[in-house]
């Protein structure tokens, strides 16, 4: 056997082990803050307390409530403190069928939720976005496991839209505060 070949698949692990290492480096480096986890942008202590401050408005109908819920959920764990800004969030939802069977009927569905929000301090508003999920679920024989499996999308979908209004508010906030201190 040539002896360049035993060395060949060290010498491509080494050089991939280098990059990620090199990578991971530089992102370190560049004053790179994840999104998600325990080190977000959202769990910096000054961001959680300017989400603890925001209070939520209702939302209507059912989907809404619970949006709200999550929303809570996400933004205060530990509850809330005297409010500095007023959250508005508009939810729409519908549905799409795929999947058709022979007999013209659904074997799947799409459902499409979502939410348009805008912060407002003192009522100005200062962000707005519009943030969308698609869940989708079975179409089955048995009414009750279809409803089962359209109301365990509505909470998967709904839960991935409160997370992602959180994490945009949380990246907001951050900004605000850096251009605060900067001052």
């Amino acid at each position: 056997m040539n002896p360049a070949r035993k060395i060949s698949p060290f010498v491509k692990h080494f050089s991939r082990w280098l990059s990620v290492a090199t990578a991971a480096v530089s992102l370190s480096a560049c004053g790179f803050t994840p999104l998600y986890g325990d080190h977000s942008t959202a769990s910096t202590p000054e961001v959680a307390e300017a989400l603890s401050t925001i209070a939520i408005r209702s939302i209507p109908n059912r989907q809404g409530v619970e949006l709200r819920n999550v929303l809570r959920e996400e933004m205060q764990p530990h509850g809330s403190t005297v409010p500095v800004y007023d959250l508005d969030v508009n939810l729409t939802l519908r549905t799409e069928e795929l999947g058709i069977r022979p007999d013209a009927t659904a074997s799947r569905d799409n459902l499409y939720l979502v939410a348009t929000f805008k912060l407002n301090k003192g009522g100005a508003a200062l962000f707005g976005d519009r943030v969308q999920s698609i869940v989708s679920y079975d179409i089955l024989d048995d009414q009750f496991a279809t409803v089962a499996a359209q109301s365990d999308a509505e909470k998967r979908g709904i839960k991935e839209i409160g997370e992602e209004i959180k994490i945009r508010l949380a990246v907001f906030l951050r900004d605000q505060l850096k251009a605060a201190n900067k001052k």
